[in-house]
């Protein structure tokens, strides 16, 4: 009998315990589940670190992007595979995954045993799965966590707009936000100088939000990383470059749209500044250290077997 934790994030968008817990019972009724819903940080880590000591086979996440984040770093090169099942707002690792069904075909993963391993991104010692940065883009993670926080009934607004709501926050910044720029050195193997932007993207995956391909030949299982550096001298330039990324146009003959593949990076600015990656923001450092962690996570994917699943009984179909 395998043995499975579970981790729910109560406070993510879309994460109701009970609808959880049901569907996900229902699914691993054969397996040994242990059911951990963290109250803070801490908590999680000890919980995490029993199960780890403990040899489970199987570490379930429900939640969102920030979720997975703070599991991977206990998970980081162990031999424990980690099920993403979407419960936030982005859910972007989930989306690569191809976890977009049904919570119950999701689920099957653990049955099938389809996992892969996956690159994970070292940023200054912590790891990122999906995409991230420095600059423009931040900034809205930042305003979006915030809101979260202070003001409860913002959470029943991304649960009505979905992943919507960053499109918005998106236009809101290009359109009204400051237009601030950062002078730093970038040295690569791929690219190395003085550059001034407006924001840094590291990508581990080619979509953001499932939505926006912003760096369509990027792989999460290579061993490199994309990195994309805004250096547009205007707004104007600036909203020009992400209107065509909306249509489904990859910037490629923009002279300022720089797009390198990389498995090493270390960026230095003036002054400390905020990183985010995963929808979450991490310490504020004015030198960032950046490497691939080639298959330094071991995850379940509905994209691999695909084809070879039979199909779903219709009492199985979840109600989400």
């Amino acid at each position: 009998m395998s043995k499975i934790s579970v981790y729910m994030n109560q406070q993510a968008s879309h994460c109701s315990y009970e609808f959880w817990r049901e569907r996900i019972h229902r699914s691993l009724f054969r397996s040994e589940v242990l059911y951990r819903t963290p109250k803070s940080l801490s908590e999680l880590n000890i919980l995490l670190r029993q199960d780890i000591a403990n040899n489970v086979d199987t570490i379930v996440s429900v939640g969102g992007d920030g979720t997975v984040n703070t599991l991977i770093q206990e998970l980081a090169g162990k031999d424990i595979a980690l099920l993403v099942v979407p419960g936030g707002t982005a859910n972007d690792l989930a989306s690569e995954l191809g976890h977009k069904g049904s919570v119950d075909e999701v689920i099957r993963c653990i049955r099938e045993k389809q996992t892969k391993s996956i690159d994970l991104i070292n940023i200054n010692g912590r790891y990122m799965a999906t995409n991230g940065g420095i600059g423009f883009g931040g900034d809205v993670a930042r305003r979006i966590n915030e809101l979260r926080v202070k003001t409860p009934a913002f959470k029943k607004v991304m649960s009505f707009t979905g992943k919507s709501i960053y499109s918005f926050f998106v236009a809101q910044e290009l359109l009204t936000g400051d237009f601030d720029t950062y002078d730093f050195e970038v040295d690569s193997q791929e690219l190395s100088g003085r550059f001034t932007a407006s924001a840094v993207w590291i990508n581990n995956q080619a979509k953001v939000a499932d939505t926006y391909s912003i760096a369509p030949l990027t792989k999460n299982d290579d061993g490199t990383f994309n990195m994309i550096i805004l250096t547009h001298p205007t707004r104007a330039l600036l909203i020009n470059c992400f209107l065509k990324i909306l249509r489904g146009i990859h910037p490629i003959n923009d002279p300022h749209f720089l797009s390198v593949e990389t498995s090493k990076v270390s960026l230095k600015f003036a002054t400390p500044i905020d990183f985010f990656g995963d929808g979450e923001v991490f310490e504020k450092n004015d030198q960032f250290n950046i490497s691939s962690l080639h298959a330094g996570l071991n995850v379940f994917s509905l994209k691999l077997g695909q084809k070879n699943l039979t199909p779903l009984a219709p009492e199985q179909v979840a109600l989400s």
